[in-house]
This record gives C-alpha cells, structure tokens and sequence, in this order.
C-alpha cells in the first residue's frame, strides 16, 4: 500500500512544491478577550483567531495586504482596511498564481520521488495552479498578547521556487519546530510571482501600473511592515527580525538588503543558495513589458482598464511563451534603484550581519532524472569545464577531482557546473559584504541525503529540514540516523543562535566560526565533522577570480 502522501499531487522543481488553501474567514466575535485567549490575539486592522497544535500557536492565511485582484492587478500591494469582529486564522492562504510545473519530478528514481513529496507536501484542499489572491503570512509561536513579552527572535521565511513559483507552507518549510523548540516566532509569506509580480509595464512606459516591475518585492516589504506592527502581540520583538530564504527566497533576501522600502525592517539575513548578485536591468524590463503588451494586443492608453479582465490562463500563456526568467527583479528608478551587489555591497544594510551558503552538490537535483546523466563522460565533464574557464578546464576538473576523488564523471560535472558558479557567486557576495562593518558568515552544507543510496548527495535544498528542525517531519529525505537528527539540531540551533544575536558562534557542537575575509575565505562545512575550512576550493576560486562570470550549463 502506498504512503498517503504519495496519492497526493505534487508539482516539484528546485524542491518546491506548488500550493495553496483557503485565506482568512470572517467569524462572529469572540465572548472572551483578546487578552485572556492566546489563541485570540488584537492586531492593528483586528482581531486574529489561531488554532492551538502541539504546543504552538499558528495563525494561518493572515491578510497582510488587499487581494491583488481586478484593478489592483499589476499594482504595487495596498495595506488591509480594518475590520470589525474577529476573523479566523486556521486555513493556510492559496499559493500565488504559478507559472512553472515541476518539469523532470515524474522521472526522478522512485525513492528520490518519494523523499522529495514526502518533504515538499503542501497543505490539504489546494489550488494545484495557486491564485491571484494570495497575500498572507503564517504566524508560528508559543505565546500570544501583552503578558507574553515581545523579546523572541523573529524568523521570516522567504520560500524557494525561483520569482516564478512556490508557497510558505509546504512540509518542511512549516516553522511549528522553529517555534516549539527554539522559542522563537516564526513568519512564512506568500507573495505574488512570475508575470503578476514582476511585469514591468511602468518601466515601459504603460500609464497606471507604478510599481508593477517589483510588484512582488513590495509585497514582502509590506509583509515586513505587518510584522513590524504586530509581532509583539505574538511575543516576537520588532527589533530582531531575520529574513532568510533558500534559493529563490535567498534571491529575495540579496534583493531586500537593497531595497530602501525594506530599510529598518529587518535586522539579519540569510541567504541559501540564492545569492542575488544583480538584478534584471532597466533596459531589458523596459523590452519586456513592451514584448508583453504587443503580445497581448492591448494598447497602453486602454491598458489600465482592460488588464482587469483579461484571463489568467491567457497571461500565463504569453508569459510562458517569453520565458519564466524574464519575470524577476529589476532596476527602477525607486524601489531598486541599483543592483543588490554590484559593484559593491549596498550602503543601506552595511550594518545587517549575513549568512550565506550553498550546498556541496547543488545540480544533483535537477540531473537526477537524466538517464543520460550516468552515461556523463570525461570528455563532456572537460566540455563543460571549458564553458565555465576557457582554457582552463583541466585545472579546474584537477581541482575537484582532488578535493573528491570517489567522484564518477557524472557527480564531477555537478561540481563544474554547479559548485563553480554558487562559489563565485556566494564568495563575491560574502567578499563584498566583508567589507562592511556587520559581520558575515560563509558555509558550505556538505551533509548527503539517504534517498536511492545517496544518488542525490547534498543537493540544492537538501539543509531546509536541518535548518527548520523538521528532519522527523522529512524520514525519508533528510534521514533518520543519529547523526541526520543531530544535524538537524546542529543546523537548526545555529540558525537561532543566528536570528538571537547576529553571530552563529555558541550552539552546541559548532566549531568555532570566524567571520569571512575576502583573503582566507573561512568556510564552515556542516557535515558528520562540521568544519571550517580556509580558502575552499582554493585552485577553482583562483581560476574564477580570472574568469568571474563561469557560464556552463548542466547536461
């Protein structure tokens, strides 16, 4: 008999399933105060009913902004009008419209498929195809009102699935552990994507759309700006906020340091694979929103009105048509006026302390379901090489094949392609960051998954059940040895410890961490050992700092 999970549908990429359910629900007011039910907490637009689990108190599907739906399609968000009453946060909100499937999941290895829908289950009673309106957080805590004290860490997840899909709620995202555990509140947001978060009519000159190119973006400002003005009813302390995203949401969070709308609302970052280096520039969102508009047959002087009513299905489908990647952040005269970092890192956020990591073998996921990736020869691995460092693609094959000399050819060209480009990237983050006043910190999460006698390896979202402390809520994907649970305790505390203080250094079992230098580069490794190690992949960053934009693609 199959496990439950593996009836239900899934649409997986990059490890993020596409979801969402039900928003907020009106209720008739509560008999008893906002101050003697924990699970009735007063916020500034009213009063919010959780439902209590296991110890933590979850508000689910909270409205944070007005649905982005009719005329405010296209726009930048509007803040909530209050209401009377109380209204009912037991349902997580519907997952943004989304754009991409989950194109290659159906041929991943039966076991492989299995971890990755057990890990990446959404909620029950979805919208597989998500929706316009879907402007909510979840709230995670253990304690509720003014008695609670507003002292806890607050944690805010940005999730994964590039600017193109996704949702907050997915299995291991959930911060039920983060909160029960750790003590701390934990703030998961769903935002708009793809085309509706990021279609730049205003850059293109369109009347009536200022703040359509980062629509999306604005959302999660305006997200911050609820947490800033509500999470002390929640025991969360609006002057200890981290943001921390992995892949796409790392990319979020690159972008937010850069964003004056986002300055003073948070406090700490974290970037996961995601590091956002620069944005879409102004010209090429300028042509986009123009190839947009030509496509649909809409001329700008009626544009304000009739992209009202136009279907989703035909947005999506000219969307698709130009390419998911054409829809992302880009450079506007306010809300991202320079790329997050380049040429340097931004002014704004020189006093944010960072975290910033990649995983050993960040392509495995998506080659997995190749079955030509195990055929992979020395020769495409040296091909690829080449794209990466022209002339220099021995050097850099001799460089890996030395730091992992059981790798086959297959697992090789993962490092080429991959770990080539997340180094560069994430080490020119972290070098410019360094030369800021706040502190940053540089890991590599090298710890292999079980699925299909460890095929994967550390694979692009392979930390998030560690990080969460939902490796018992992940068996089959993260593990369930000894040492899969203490990661996850290891990973998990460091990231609190993080979010406390601004520095990783003090959870139990960690090496001690020095902050990154743009000489030594001291990495920590979190594996069985965790280590630090100075200068990682010493020859390849070499090779990079001569060649700094690697370009090879995987197979």
């Amino acid at each position: 008999m199959k496990p439950a999970y593996l009836n239900r549908r899934t649409m997986l990429l990059g490890g993020v399933a596409l979801a969402g359910l039900m928003a907020c629900e009106k209720t008739t007011p509560a008999t008893a105060g906002a101050g003697a039910d924990p699970t009735l907490v007063s916020t500034t637009l009213g009063q919010l009913r959780g439902v209590p689990e296991d110890g933590v108190l979850e508000f689910r599907g909270v409205r944070y902004a007005q649905p982005p739906v009719g005329p405010l399609r296209f726009q930048a968000p509007k803040k909530m009008d209050a209401w009377q009453g109380e209204t009912a946060a037991n349902v997580y909100g519907q997952a943004a419209t989304q754009m991409r499937a989950g194109a290659g999941a159906a041929s991943y290895p039966p076991l492989v498929q299995a971890a990755m829908t057990e890990a990446f289950l959404p909620p029950d009673n979805i919208k597989r195809e998500g929706d316009e309106d879907c402007l909510v957080l979840n709230v995670y805590t253990q304690k509720t009102g003014p008695e609670a004290g507003a002292t806890r860490p607050v944690m805010v997840w940005l999730h994964g699935g590039g600017f193109s899909y996704g949702q907050a709620p997915l299995n291991i995202y959930r911060g039920h552990n983060l909160a029960k555990n750790h003590d701390v509140v934990f703030v998961g947001v769903n935002h708009r994507l793809n085309v509706f978060g990021f279609l730049p009519l205003d850059t293109a000159g369109v009347p009536g759309f200022t703040g359509s190119a980062n629509a999306g973006m604005l959302d999660i400002v305006m997200a911050l700006e609820w947490v800033r003005d509500n999470i002390a009813q929640f025991g969360g302390d609006p002057n200890n906020v981290t943001i921390f995203g992995q892949s796409g949401g790392g990319g979020k969070v690159s972008t937010l340091l850069a964003m004056p709308a986002a300055n003073g609302l948070f406090h700490k970052a974290i970037i996961q694979s995601g590091a956002g280096i620069r944005s879409g520039t102004k010209e090429d969102a300028e042509f986009t929103g123009t190839d947009f508009m030509t496509r649909l047959g809409i001329a700008a002087s009626i544009a304000a009105e009739q992209l009202q009513t136009v279907p989703v299905e035909e947005i999506l489908r000219i969307a698709g048509e130009m390419g998911a990647n054409k829809f992302r952040p880009s450079i506007d005269d306010v809300n991202i006026p320079r790329h997050p970092f380049d040429p340097d890192a931004p002014a704004q956020s020189a006093n944010i302390p960072v975290m910033i990591g990649f995983t050993k073998d960040e392509q495995t996921l998506y080659n997995v379901g190749n079955p030509k990736w195990v055929e992979t020869t020395e020769k495409q691995v040296l091909d690829a090489a080449e794209r990466a460092a022209k002339g220099k693609s021995k050097a850099i094959v001799a460089a890996f094949k030395a730091e992992y000399p059981d790798y086959k050819p297959n697992y090789l060209l993962m490092q080429v392609t991959g770990t080539v480009r997340s180094l560069s990237s994430h080490h020119m983050l972290a070098s410019r960051k360094s030369a800021q006043p706040a502190g940053v910190y540089a890991y590599v999460f090298a710890h292999d998954l079980p699925p299909q006698d460890f095929v994967l390896k550390a694979p692009h979202t392979a930390e998030i059940p560690y990080i969460m402390d939902n490796v018992a809520s992940a068996p089959l994907f993260a593990g369930a040895t000894a040492d899969d649970v203490a990661m996850g305790k290891l990973m998990s505390a460091t990231w609190v410890q993080f979010a406390r203080t601004g520095d990783p250094n003090g959870a139990e079992g960690l090496p001690v961490w020095p902050k990154f230098d743009a000489a030594k580069r001291p990495t920590m490794f979190f594996s069985k050992e965790s280590k630090v190690v100075e200068e990682p992949f010493k020859a390849v960053w070499t090779i990079i700092q001569e060649n700094p934009n690697p370009g090879a693609s995987p197979i």
